[in-house]
């Protein structure tokens, strides 16, 4: 084989300096996912350009809170969609809140019924509506495709379910039913699908939605950092509350990015089991989710301590010369 080295190729010291990536972890990433270097000439590695700029967005994304097996092996256009999903979810902070409320549709004239006797809350986001499955399938009857489906049946069915699922491919469905065989829960069970036996609490609605609208975030390992070390920082230094929640908040969001690092570390070690390597990960996963909740709590007291200082400029800056 030969050793010419092309003039495009960069040594792994440059791709690191490049990419915010360091040695250490190219070549554990290397060992871990297969993600080998275009040439190796001896023991020096080197990268081509494609793989330089795949790399730039792997970065992207897991400064973001995705973790590294989630997207090492995403081909060029599956990075190019995961990175544009980043992109359209700028940053909370200054673009309303990370945590948003799922989007859900209703399925059901019991459900729907339902629905119009609770209390208006932010907690879901009913996005469309739908009498039955046969107003679901109807293609006059087109609405806005939600996160969450609700599929209120009489009789569990899985092939119903799974037309549902034929005309909302990209949503999670959830079967509500009021009577089941054993052989259709035992299927439904087998598939992982989730169902709820009605009849309902709202409140049972709206966990189950939360839960599983976080589970198919993780999948796609969608958690992005609302606030920068540095705004972490500039928050924590303003912090004028003699109790500093906010200085606590931001301690804690510290200790948890720290965390996440350190599981990402243990998960790319020589000889981790691949059972525990994805437990692992989906620690990580969750660590990404306490500090999204975190990062929410922060935002609230920011913007809550935002608004008062508006409303009392004067009292504002007197406390200012008493410290």
């Amino acid at each position: 084989m030969s050793n010419h080295v092309p003039d495009d190729y960069y040594r792994i010291g440059s791709v690191a300096a490049l990419t915010g990536i360091a040695i250490e972890r190219l070549r554990a990433w290397e060992r871990r996912y297969g993600f080998s270097p275009a040439h190796k000439n001896g023991r020096t590695r080197f990268y081509s350009v494609n793989q330089l700029e795949r790399l730039k967005m792997i970065k992207h994304l897991i400064d973001r809170g995705q973790t590294v097996s989630s997207v090492i092996n995403l081909n060029e256009s599956q990075l190019n969609q995961r990175f544009s999903n980043t992109e359209t979810h700028p940053n909370p902070n200054s673009h309303g809140p990370e945590l948003a409320a799922p989007r859900v549709g209703l399925v059901g004239a019991n459900l729907l019924q339902l629905e119009q006797r609770q209390e208006p809350s932010e907690r879901l986001d009913i996005v469309a509506r739908w009498a039955n499955l046969g107003a679901l399938l109807d293609p006059t009857h087109q609405q806005e495709a939600p996160d969450v489906l609700i599929l209120q049946v009489p009789v569990l069915s899985l092939a119903d379910i799974d037309k549902a699922q034929q005309a909302m491919p990209q949503c999670k469905i959830i079967s509500a039913y009021q009577f089941a065989t054993a052989a259709e829960l035992s299927r439904c069970q087998a598939q992982d699908v989730p169902i709820l036996k009605w009849p309902l609490d709202w409140r049972e609605v709206e966990f189950t939605c939360l839960e599983e609208s976080k589970r198919h975030l993780k999948t796609i390992g969608y958690v992005h950092r609302r606030f920068s070390d540095e705004e972490l920082i500039a928050l924590s230094v303003g912090d004028e509350n003699p109790n500093r929640p906010t200085q606590h908040l931001v301690d804690a969001i510290h200790q948890v990015n720290a965390l996440s690092a350190f599981l990402q570390s243990c998960a790319e070690e020589d000889g981790v089991e691949a059972q525990l390597n994805d437990a692992l990960g989906e620690a990580c996963s969750d660590a990404a989710y306490a500090r999204a909740y975190l990062e929410s709590a922060l935002q609230s007291i920011a913007t809550s301590a935002e608004q008062t200082q508006s409303a009392h400029p004067t009292a504002a800056k007197s406390g200012e010369l008493t410290h």
